[in-house]
């Protein structure tokens, strides 16, 4: 999907049931074991996908790179963490911010809102370390395009702190949901409570640090 960002699709022997914003331990053939989030949605994608971010060495990351065609991947368990899309949210702002590869499950829950029909505005936040892993640029851009309620924005991290000083949150029924390195999600979190939102409108989920 970039230079760094690996997309892994998995067609799984039995029907998996899960929800936009869960992950799941993806195990290798050598035994190597990592949580991933989920990137697809379920009844609209015939595969399980996730996002690697092989930016940094890493165990699963360096297998990762090499997997062909055919060769097997074990799933273990599904998760449910905090990011999720609840249809209560429907006529309410709804903001889905991502750091790096924290875009796959947030990915998920914007097509699992426009799939329910969300009417309330949606704002996507992308923040990366260059123009170049801006990964699903494309496609989000599509999503845009059709939904006028869709707003996209691409933050590079060298310009996260400016961009958070002029964050305001205007609706106090506003749900934001974050996701991706720690620091990253530590500063949204921070920054949406000064600006007013509420602890219980704010799922975040901060991946692991290594791959």
């Amino acid at each position: 999907l970039s230079t760094t960002v690996l997309r892994l699709r998995l067609v799984a022997q039995r029907p998996v049931r899960y929800r936009a914003g869960q992950h799941v331990v993806l195990w290798t053939s050598g035994g190597i074991a990592r949580p991933y989030s989920l990137a697809s949605l379920p009844d609209e994608d015939r595969f399980l996908e996730f996002h690697v971010d092989c930016a940094h060495p890493g165990e699963f990351a360096d297998a990762a790179r090499q997997f062909k065609v055919s060769d097997p991947v074990r799933l273990g368990e599904l998760r449910g963490g905090a990011l999720r899309y609840d249809p209560d949210w429907q006529e309410q702002p709804l903001w889905l911010m991502a750091a790096g590869t924290g875009l796959a499950p947030l990915f998920g829950v914007l097509r699992e809102a426009l799939r329910q029909d969300h009417q309330g505005p949606i704002r996507l936040v992308h923040v990366a370390r260059d123009d170049s892993e801006f990964y699903l640029r494309a496609q989000l851009q599509a999503l845009a395009a059709e939904h006028a309620n869709l707003t996209l924005e691409w933050v590079l991290r060298s310009e996260l702190a400016d961009y958070l000083l002029q964050l305001r949150v205007v609706a106090r029924q506003t749900h934001a949901l974050v996701c991706g390195h720690p620091d990253t999600v530590e500063a949204f979190a921070k920054r949406l409570f000064l600006a007013g939102l509420s602890r219980n409108q704010l799922l975040a989920d901060a991946f692991l640090t290594r791959s």
